[in-house]
């Protein structure tokens, strides 16, 4: 393994472990912890500023704008690539919930339903999210 990758792995361990305040119960499989959705926005002018920075805007309304967005994190791609990295994606995200149910509540939001219309659908090629429960 090369240096850069391990500086990587270890910033992205780091970086998990700060929403690592909450346990899974093992017994019931009920999730307990926070839960945090990740985004991959690929742009359809791909590193278009302004576009990059109406979608960086509107993420940090979410945080403050939003009472289920505990936080929210964004930014563009560091440009380092490698077997196991991926740099085609224009912008990353990451917004934690209390649950599921916070969430969906985000879902609907009049915030979220305008940035989507207005934002995100217009000027995004390609969407991909994943979520996970703290353990």
């Amino acid at each position: 393994m090369t240096t850069p990758f391990i500086c990587r792995l270890f910033a992205l361990v780091s970086a998990l472990s700060l929403f690592s305040s909450c346990t899974l119960s093992r017994q019931t499989g009920q999730a307990s912890g926070d839960l945090q959705q990740i985004g991959l926005i690929w742009l359809k002018h791909a590193g278009s500023q302004e576009d990059q920075q109406k979608v960086i805007d509107a993420i940090h309304a979410f945080e403050h704008g939003i009472p289920e967005v505990q936080s929210a994190r964004v930014g563009r791609t560091d440009g380092i690539g490698g077997p196991y990295s991926d740099t085609s994606y224009d912008l990353c995200f990451i917004l934690s919930f209390k649950d599921e149910a916070a969430r969906q509540r985000y879902n609907v939001n009049p915030l979220h339903q305008k940035a989507a219309k207005e934002v995100f659908l217009p000027l995004s090629k390609k969407l991909l999210f994943y979520r996970f429960v703290n353990e």
